[in-house]
């Protein structure tokens, strides 16, 4: 027998399913099917674990980004308590209407 007998010989007997029987694996089929079952799972589990880290991972740097947005919007109405910074919105926005009150406030009493 040629070497390309022997290797097409050992072809055919492998993916034709001669290996399985003359090495007995035809009766640990059912344990490699566990196996290759078992390790499909793990591999899923995995993945799905390490897509929900990345998935907390973003909406962890989502809420990030809102609390810098809140901080930012607080500071700036915290600032519209000034009265200058009014003032100053008022008189840029062309309202000349208001201003503020040019006599001290006075005491109303009811009798």
């Amino acid at each position: 027998m040629g070497l390309k007998q022997k290797l097409m010989s050992w072809f055919t007997g492998f993916f034709g399913g001669e290996y399985i029987t003359k090495k007995g694996v035809d009766r640990q089929l059912l344990f490699i099917f566990f196996c290759f079952i078992l390790i499909s799972l793990y591999l899923v589990w995995g993945l799905w674990v390490e897509d929900r880290m990345a998935q907390i991972n973003r909406n962890e740097k989502v809420i990030e980004e809102l609390k810098i947005e809140f901080h930012e919007k607080d500071l700036r109405l915290t600032g519209l308590d000034q009265r200058t910074r009014i003032e100053n919105m008022l008189i840029s926005s062309g309202n000349t209407a208001l201003h503020a009150p040019l006599d001290p406030p006075r005491r109303i009493v009811i009798e």
